[in-house]
């Protein structure tokens, strides 16, 4: 019964192990008009390296375009975001990116308000 319930322990310790170096961090970022301008929202998107994202992006305004683009650079990020047709978009974050303030925006119409991707610095691990 001992080797029964450590070897039950263990297989929950490594599932748990598992799926916590599998699990992605989900950030939504929409368009939203303010001031007659389009912005990425929300404002500011906080990311540490090595973090793995899952970026969920909508554009569900009426009126005017019907895409935006969504674009990160530093991240090598070009998407078409089409009207009412969310794109997930899944990317990891370079261990070796700075921290800083990286650009997000729209690549096809360049005078829409950009949002902010923050790279932080990332946490210590626990031993």
């Amino acid at each position: 019964m001992k080797n029964l319930t450590q070897a039950t322990l263990g297989l929950l310790f490594f599932t748990t192990a598992l799926f916590a170096a599998s699990a992605r961090k989900e950030i939504t970022l929409q368009t939203q008009k303010i001031n007659e301008a389009v912005h990425w929202t929300p404002e500011k998107v906080e990311v540490a390296p090595g973090e793995k994202i899952k970026f969920i992006v909508k554009h569900d305004l009426e009126g005017g375009f019907d895409f935006h683009g969504f674009f990160i650079p530093v991240l090598k990020v070009s998407e078409q975001v089409n009207r009412h047709e969310p794109k997930i978009v899944e990317v990891t974050i370079p261990k070796s990116l700075k921290e800083g303030d990286y650009p997000i925006g729209c690549q096809f119409h360049p005078k829409h308000v950009q949002a902010t991707l923050v790279v932080k610095k990332a946490a210590p691990k626990v031993k």
